[in-house]
């Protein structure tokens, strides 16, 4: 044994300090000036973007001072299978080629052609590793070397030092107690860029062309489409735990989309939330395997488990989608239901206050954001871009990338439920904290009453939460003459008709009585903190969200809305209540006729087709672009668009060519592939191929809409921007 394996061996149970064996072998080769010479290194205007700009490149790794490569060796041992990387003497073919996967913004996985990793392991050594995580990752930075090129220190996120090369024996390492000043080794190495990599393990978009194809001008119309309705977040909200799968993982898809037993438990068996929202069924059972295989989800019917992984919303992007509105979204009742029935969330849930919930889910986006970007060359380069006014929204469009909106639907927004303490100090105050935060549009009411107003009211499941929420049932009343109301029926919800129960209940008085003969509205309308949120909301150019508030409550917010001349009024996906013959309804068509926005909940091609038709007879007596998308609600526990109806005589067909020229085949995702005849709109990805569809089932005047869509959005968002009433309304 010598000197340096004696002291490897010594110290091999410190963590930080240890340095792998140097084995004392011969000096290698020093290649060549003219070899040199021939591999061509990095070059860039500048560090970040050198940095930056090595993103999903496949790279060998060379000795910038002795010319030798990386590459994979059989050093011994249990860990990893023995594997390591050492610099070798070698050609470029025969070196170890990497290919580059952001984890975040300047920081990598680096994989090998057999998918290994380059990592580090205790105590400090470096292996060829199996698994992503912290002792894979590393920090990028670029130095220039006087010769046009940035050579790169690789620096180890768990050990948080720069790993070495020590030109005596070839071995990678971080710190050698018997050379504590480094000598005879550098940390700085040269990227030689190759095209043989194994690409990362990732979804695919399944679409080609140029996608600059995206691009436009900032002072012409926007053509395209937008979801007005989404919840990119919702992974966080009920804790935390019952949604399953991000949009995004550090680690990549593998960990991002991975089984869902760890929150869901097995067979989905603490899936309480999901199975009853999506099948009635606390029973329902199902296989939770995700990447790559995805037996079950995603599919059209599921709502605990996330639709929106980033390269899905890249797709609908690509497809002609301009704009996308996502909701932070949280409700408190079914939060603190989640906490209690399912063991996943005991252990460190999120936090159920509402503000708590929307300011983490506000900083997801963000990240989301700039992870995004990382994947795509660096800040701003991503598709997509967080927006907070109209004309940036038109900025980014024209630069041919998505435009984001964040909007807030809660019951419980400012802390202002029923049983919360809040007034128009604290309202003001965590107004003006969602608008710093970037949030544009709000919900005054959701699925209960809150302080603010009356809420849309609905029987069963719905009322329990109203009970939870507020400690009461909704207090309802028969609708007026125009207004079509919701059945309910008298006794505890869902078990109240049970004789033993009911006797129960009614000793304890939880057996609501509800005339059933008629149709029912909420007696609770626009509160005085209402009003002043509306006004404010209105001064601050902020869009108002009128779907889920109660007939009373929705008809007083068009009221200060019309008596301000504000256009900046949203029905975002068909919640607010109809007329009695299930027509629009007056507060809808006032909602229009004032330049408010209105787009439908969506379903298939054909029964979307004649939602947008109805509202198109009543935006085209205004003055206002004709413009009526449609809105998923995706990951809101909203289910989907099932397969095309005629699929088996008139299917899609594949691959199919976008108005904008690129060219859409069936989505792969790991090992399952997704097309709408067979999946419906199974994830966001297949958004891409409904719009297809509506292109090709439907009407001209309505595919037309669509695309008009997204500028009808942005003329309604510009007229609320230009406003100058600054009236105080009260109605009440």
């Amino acid at each position: 044994m010598n000197i340096k394996q004696f002291s490897t061996s010594l110290l091999a149970g410190s963590l930080w300090m240890v340095s792998a064996a140097h084995g004392m072998s011969s000096a290698p080769s020093i290649q060549s000036p003219n070899e040199l010479a021939n591999a061509q290194g990095v070059q860039a205007s500048n560090s970040t973007e050198a940095v930056n700009g090595l993103a999903q490149g496949c790279y060998a790794i060379q000795s910038a001072e002795h010319g030798t490569y990386l590459k994979k060796y059989n050093k011994g041992g249990l860990i990893d299978d023995g594997l390591g990387y050492r610099f070798e003497v070698v050609d470029q073919q025969s070196a170890a080629h990497f290919f580059m996967k952001p984890s975040s913004m300047n920081h990598f996985l680096l994989t090998d052609k057999d998918g290994r990793y380059f990592a580090s392991h205790l105590p400090a050594e470096i292996s060829a590793g199996r698994y992503a995580g912290e002792f894979a990752e590393w920090k990028l930075s670029a130095v220039d070397n006087g010769k046009g090129e940035y050579n790169f220190k690789l620096k180890g996120t768990a050990l948080n030092m720069n790993v070495r090369h020590h030109f005596t024996d070839k071995h990678t390492y971080f710190f050698d107690l018997l050379n504590p000043f480094n000598l005879n080794s550098e940390d700085t190495f040269r990227l030689i860029a190759q095209n043989d990599c194994t690409p990362f393990p990732e979804v695919t978009t399944n679409v080609s062309g140029d996608a600059s194809v995206l691009k436009g001008d900032a002072n012409q119309a926007v053509r395209g489409f937008i979801d007005p309705h989404t919840h990119i977040t919702s992974y966080e909200f009920m804790g935390g735990k019952m949604m399953h799968g991000k949009p995004y993982h550090r680690w990549g898809v593998e960990e991002a989309l991975k089984d869902s037993k760890n929150i869901h438990g097995p067979n989905g068996a603490l899936d309480i939330i999901g199975n009853l929202y999506t099948f009635g069924d606390v029973n329902n059972r199902y296989d939770t395997r995700g990447w790559p295989d995805f037996p079950y989800w995603p599919n059209h019917q599921q709502m605990s488990h996330m639709g929106y992984y980033y390269k899905w919303i890249e797709r609908a992007y690509l497809s002609g989608m301009r704009l996308m509105v996502s909701d932070l979204v949280e409700n408190e009742v079914l939060c603190n239901v989640q906490k209690t029935v399912n063991p996943a969330s005991w252990i460190n849930p999120n936090s159920c206050n509402t503000m708590d919930s929307i300011r983490l889910q506000a900083k997801r986006l963000k990240e989301i954001e700039s992870y995004i970007d990382a994947q795509q060359g660096g800040p701003g380069k991503g598709f997509f871009r967080l927006v907070t006014s109209p004309e940036q929204a038109r900025a980014v469009i024209a630069n041919g990338q998505l435009a984001v909106v964040m909007g807030v639907e809660a019951s419980e927004t400012f802390n202002c439920g029923i049983k919360d303490s809040c007034d128009q100090n604290s309202i003001e105050a965590q107004l003006n904290e969602l608008y710093d935060l970037g949030v544009r549009s709000i919900f005054p009411t959701h699925k209960s009453d809150n302080k603010l107003g009356g809420s849309y009211v609905e029987d069963g499941f719905i009322n329990v939460g109203q009970l939870l929420a507020t400690n009461t049932f909704f207090a309802t009343k028969e609708c007026d003459v125009q207004t079509k109301g919701n059945s309910f029926t008298s006794g505890f919800p869902l078990i109240g008709d049970i004789p033993f129960i009911s006797d129960i209940l009614g000793l304890v008085n939880l057996n609501p009585q509800y005339d059933e003969n008629i149709q029912h509205c909420n007696q609770k309308g626009l509160s005085e903190l209402g009003v002043y949120l509306v006004n404010r909301m209105i001064d601050k150019k902020m869009l108002i969200e009128l779907d889920h508030t109660g007939a009373d409550t929705g008809s007083a917010v068009m009221d200060i809305v019309e008596a301000r001349n504000y256009s900046g009024v949203i029905s975002s996906h068909s919640w607010m209540h109809k007329a009695k013959d299930g027509s629009l309804h007056n507060d809808t068509k006032r909602l229009i006729h004032v330049g408010g926005f209105v787009t439908p909940y969506n379903s298939n091609a054909t029964a979307i087709a004649g939602t947008i038709n109805t509202i198109l007879d009543e935006v085209e007596t205004t003055p206002y672009l004709a413009g009526v998308g449609f809105a998923t609600d995706m990951s809101g526990l909203g289910g989907q668009a099932g397969p095309r109806g005629d699929a088996a005589s008139n299917p899609l067909t594949y691959p199919f060519t976008s108005e904008m020229g690129l060219v859409f085949n069936k989505q792969k995702s790991g090992n399952q592939e997704y097309n709408l005849n067979d999946d419906g709109i199974a994830h966001y990805g297949l958004v891409a191929d409904h719009l297809q569809d509506i292109r090709e089932q439907t009407s001209s005047r309505v595919y037309e809409s669509v695309m008009n869509s997204a500028e009808a959005y942005l003329q309604m968002w510009q007229r609320a921007e230009a406003n100058t009433n600054n009236d105080y309304v009260n109605p009440l």
